[in-house]
């Protein structure tokens, strides 16, 4: 076991010294309603390679959400979320998606067709804004 961890280290650390956009920070707002912009959700992600993100979003310490978000095609993702909303009730969920740069420094648009809960399959689409530093 101890051999197995080691070599996703290595595959890890290899892949973070080598790619591009590492460490790059992104923040995105998604649910933005102008009437009410403070109850929009918002998260703060992390570019450990050029194509994998993580996210975390949090309204307190048992309610949060993180996600993982894999890029490819240029600018299509596929992402996997988990929410926790406290007492040990979690739900996963999947978005797929695309993001288009708007020109305006490093903002972009992101439609995407949203899975809130695999186990109750109900699609929606929705949409965020995203600024990578």
């Amino acid at each position: 076991m101890k051999k197995l961890i080691l070599f996703f280290a290595a595959i890890l650390i290899a892949n973070v010294s080598f790619s591009q956009n590492q460490g790059d920070f992104s923040f995105g707002l998604s649910d933005f309603d102008v009437r009410k912009p403070l109850n929009s959700e918002s998260n703060i992600g992390y570019f450990l390679t050029d194509d994998v993100m993580v996210s975390l979003s949090m309204d307190n310490w048992s309610n949060y959400s993180m996600s993982t978000r894999y890029y490819c095609c240029l600018d299509k993702f596929i992402q996997a979320t988990t929410h926790s909303s406290g007492h040990g009730n979690y739900t996963v969920g999947a978005a797929v998606g695309w993001t288009k740069a708007l020109g305006i420094w490093k903002l972009a648009f992101e439609p995407m067709l949203i899975v809130d809960d695999i186990r109750d399959f109900n699609p929606r689409v929705g949409w965020a804004l995203r600024f990578t530093l």
